[in-house]
C-alpha cells in the first residue's frame, strides 16, 4: 500500500459489514487460512440477495487476482486512520497513483524508513 501506508505505520481499524464496504476504502483481508492478513483498498463491490463480492488491489500493487466473497453477516476489518510519527491520520480514499512511485524509489524509502523507525 506504499506510498499511503508506509512500513511502521500503526494502522486504527473497525469492524463493519462487509455489504457496507465502498470502493476507496481500505480494508483488512485474511488471507488463505488466516495466518497471514492483506491490507488492501476496495476498489468495487458487488451486493447480491445472499452475499457480497469485493475486488480489492493494493496502491503500488493493482488489482488482486482474486475476489473476495462474504455472506451478508459477514464483518470486515476496515482501516480507519494511521499512527505515524506519533500523529493520528485520518485514512482518506485517494491514493497517489502508482507511476509517481517508481521500484527504485519505493526500495529507498522503506530502507530509509527501517533505519530510522525499526
Amino acid at each position: 500500500m506504499w506510498p499511503n501506508l508506509i512500513p511502521g505505520d500503526i494502522l486504527r481499524a473497525e469492524e463493519c459489514q462487509a455489504q457496507n464496504l465502498k470502493p476507496g476504502m481500505i480494508a483488512v483481508f485474511a488471507a488463505e487460512g488466516g495466518e497471514h492478513f492483506i491490507v488492501h483498498r476496495v476498489v468495487s463491490v458487488r451486493i447480491s440477495s445472499d452475499n457480497t463480492v469485493v475486488q480489492s488491489a493494493g496502491d503500488r500493487s493493482g488489482l488482486d487476482e482474486g475476489q473476495w466473497r462474504f455472506i451478508s453477516s459477514d464483518h470486515v476489518t476496515m482501516v480507519t486512520g494511521v499512527l505515524r510519527r506519533g500523529k493520528y491520520h485520518n485514512v482518506g480514499s485517494l491514493s497517489i497513483p502508482m507511476f509517481l512511485s517508481p521500484s527504485l524509489l519505493v526500495r529507498i524509502y522503506c530502507g530509509i524508513v527501517r533505519k530510522l523507525f525499526w
